[in-house]
């Protein structure tokens, strides 16, 4: 079994004889006073110990023999002026003469020692908390999976984006993504991943001539979870990368352990980026002061989702949103990197494609229930955004 310290992050050694030469000897596992033919001016005695209180002790000038009892715990040695050597007590020892040690319980156990009846035990110095080595355990933990999918979406896909409380990532499995995050634009490609960190706002898009899939996955951590895991561009290994395979083939098996296996993945996969920094570009910038900026910029996009079908122009929705029209469009730039013109323009033809999707009014109505001056402009849009005219769109999914 191994142990971490905290501090200084050694290793709790196995116990042998080789390893723990340097401050006594390991005793046959039997009684410690019958092994070393004590003599009776020797005294024993069970002592409980905590780990709410760890001292280091020194027997002076003798030598001391302990053993575990009950429990389980480390023993910490050194000799004067060094550093305390950490090691599993699972056996009984004797210490040399001189030797500083302490007992750090899990919990709590009991122990007896053995000194010569005129030594004494001296407390020379107790160990802050900060210092104890522990089991092993987690720094940071996925503790659950909000939403796992993988979309596959047509050139000049557009997502119009949000903000909300969960990490969450994406992967692009092929094609390229576009995702914007508190004004930059950061194009991902395949085999790259960006993971948006807790209340980030984010927007996807994919260029006109560009057709994407992605994996996105929306997860709640815990514990030690460091900045620089969020809102940056990072390059997956294959193996990596099947690690997100592999949970979206047990999300479909939907077997008993399925969920643990996909969370573990979870955990895999971002420890081995955290571990390894998977070529990472550096992190976006988000200050605070973005956030009324925000506020205003999800203002506008609610507006404008609402009213597609409305004419919409900068000033009206700038007016309707109570923000000048010169403020609306640098915001835009800024936190976008589009103009307010071409995000209703986006808006309006993702709406139309719908339109066309469902079957139920010809291009013209269409052009009109989204009031385009006329069917010419909006087929004029509509093939420069996506390549191809809305009525060879509508012949395409027939």
């Amino acid at each position: 079994m191994r142990f971490c310290s905290r501090e200084a992050e050694k290793t709790i050694q196995n116990l042998n004889k080789f390893t723990f030469a340097a401050f006594g000897e390991i005793l046959p596992e039997a009684q410690p006073a019958r092994a070393l033919s004590l003599p009776p001016e020797w005294a024993s005695q069970s002592v409980p110990f905590s780990a709410d209180e760890v001292w280091v002790t020194c027997a002076e000038g003798m030598p001391t023999v302990l053993e575990l009892e009950k429990g389980t715990a480390a023993l910490a040695v050194s000799r004067e002026g060094e550093a305390l050597e950490y090691f599993y007590l699972d056996k009984p020892v004797r210490l040399h003469a001189g030797v500083l040690f302490a007992i750090v319980p899990r919990e709590t156990c009991v122990l007896r020692r053995a000194i010569h009846q005129d030594g004494a035990w001296v407390r020379r110095y107790r160990l802050e908390a900060a210092t104890l080595p522990l089991y092993i355990k987690s720094r940071m933990e996925a503790r659950a999976i909000y939403t796992l999918f993988y979309q596959e979406k047509e050139r000049g896909f557009l997502f119009k984006g949000e903000a909300h409380d969960l990490p969450e990532l994406v992967y692009v499995d092929k094609g390229a993504l576009h995702n914007v995050v508190n004004g930059t634009d950061t194009q991902l490609f395949q085999g790259e991943m960006m993971i948006y960190g807790p209340g980030i706002w984010h927007m996807q898009y994919a260029d006109a001539d560009v057709e994407t899939s992605f994996f996105t996955v929306s997860f709640d951590l815990s514990g030690d979870v460091p900045e620089t895991l969020f809102n940056r561009k990072i390059s997956l290994s294959a193996d990596a990368a099947a690690l997100l395979r592999r949970m979206l083939a047990e999300r479909e098996k939907n077997e008993p352990y399925s969920g643990d296996i996909i969370l573990s993945s979870l955990q895999t996969l971002l420890l081995s980026v955290l571990q390894s920094g998977e070529k990472a570009e550096p992190r976006l910038k988000t200050p605070a002061s973005l956030y009324h900026e925000n506020a205003i910029v999800n203002t506008v996009l609610s507006f404008v989702s609402a009213h597609s079908t409305e004419r919409l122009s900068v000033p009206y929705v700038a007016k309707r949103c109570n923000v000048s029209a010169s403020r609306l469009t640098a915001l835009f730039q800024q936190r976008l990197s589009i103009t307010p013109a071409e995000y209703i323009r986006r808006v309006k033809l993702e709406e139309s494609k719908q339109l066309i999707r469902a079957g139920e009014m010809n291009v013209s109505e269409i052009a009109a229930h989204l009031n385009y001056s006329s069917v010419q402009q909006f087929s004029r849009q509509f093939k420069s955004k996506f390549g191809i005219s809305p009525n060879e769109f509508a012949k395409s999914i027939r």
